[in-house]
């Protein structure tokens, strides 16, 4: 399930956002133009983001993963995104402690439990620095999604 999905043309490499709302914007809209989401969910997300923030404290690269809502999904999915600056995001464990954000991982599901695994396997990902340094280093979005699909447990 999870590799299938990655797709290549959703990898957005050094995207440049000037905040969460606007990540959120280009995002939605590619998602939209690519069948992946509903109209509404820009929306949703917002709103989600909103009540439950994503940031995750991982040091030395913070990492978010926003998702919304299944009824928002057309096909699931999994937008990796590097942007050319850091924007601030709020923490999943303390809404009030805000970070430096430059690694995304969008998620989309269509069904309320699929992202529970999915949620554990990039989390213990995130935390090898190993990985993380080649995902900052990467030079090319092909290379990019090459290191997503190699993560460990995406396997599967």
């Amino acid at each position: 399930m999870k590799k299938d999905m990655l797709f290549r043309d959703l990898v957005q490499l050094d995207l440049e956002a000037a905040d969460q709302t606007e990540v959120f914007k280009r995002m939605a809209d590619i998602l939209f133009k690519r069948g992946f989401v509903k109209e509404t969910y820009l929306e949703s997300l917002k709103v989600r983001e909103e009540s439950y923030p994503t940031a995750l404290p991982i040091k030395p690269y913070p990492v978010a993963i926003p998702h919304t809502d299944i009824s928002q999904i057309i096909r699931p999915f999994i937008a990796p995104i590097r942007l050319k600056e850091a924007v601030e995001w709020r923490e999943m464990a303390n809404n009030d402690e805000v970070h430096q954000v430059r690694f995304i991982f969008m998620l989309g599901f269509l069904k309320s439990d699929e992202h529970i695994d999915l949620l554990q396997i990039l989390v213990e990902n995130f935390q090898n620095e190993e990985l993380m340094e080649r995902l900052n280093n990467a030079k090319t979005a092909d290379e990019y999604f090459e290191l997503v699909c190699g993560i460990k447990g995406m396997e599967s």
